[in-house]
């Protein structure tokens, strides 16, 4: 369960990442160890200072947006005997809303996606949306949209996703 939860906002955040990468480059650059006194290390520090003053650039209006969209919302589906994980991750904003059911494989670091959801409506999953019949067996109800993209697998590694269409709420 912690490892799709992890992923997810990994995924989410991996801008933040390389925007902390980038400053920690043009920090090095700034330092330049190992180089001797001249037009190298002048050189070498002006592209630091070029690569923190992009990340500090991108930063602001990055942050911005970040903080103004909705948090991602995940709810957690376990199978009877506790071997098996579903994750749905909604995100909903004025204009769309997005869903994803992802379900953990038997590695260690193994997730399929079963579900997902894109589009300008709503296909009202919640975490009543998710049932486990079994331990190989997994029910997915949603509300057809036909303003987005919807896809359902019906096979995701060892476990077999059956999608059921319901009317609208």
């Amino acid at each position: 369960m912690y490892y799709l939860v992890f992923m997810d906002d990994l995924r989410h955040n991996a801008v933040w990442f390389a925007l902390v990468f980038v400053a920690l480059f043009g920090g090095f650059l700034i330092r330049a160890p190992r180089t001797n006194r001249g037009w190298k290390r002048n050189a070498l520090r002006t592209a630091g200072a070029l690569f923190l003053g992009l990340a500090a650039i991108l930063a602001v209006p990055l942050a911005f947006f970040s903080f103004a969209e909705p948090r991602t919302q995940h709810f957690v589906s376990t199978s009877a005997d506790g071997s098996r994980v579903a994750l749905l991750s909604r995100d909903e904003t004025r204009d769309s809303a997005a869903a994803e059911v992802t379900v953990k494989g038997t590695g260690c670091c193994s997730r399929f996606v079963a579900y997902r959801y894109y589009g300008d409506g709503e296909d009202f999953t919640g975490p009543r949306s998710l049932q486990w019949v079994d331990d190989h067996h997994l029910i997915i109800r949603f509300v057809r949209d036909s303003s987005g993209e919807q896809s359902c697998q019906p096979k995701v590694g060892d476990v077999t996703v059956t999608c059921i269409s319901q009317p609208g709420p």
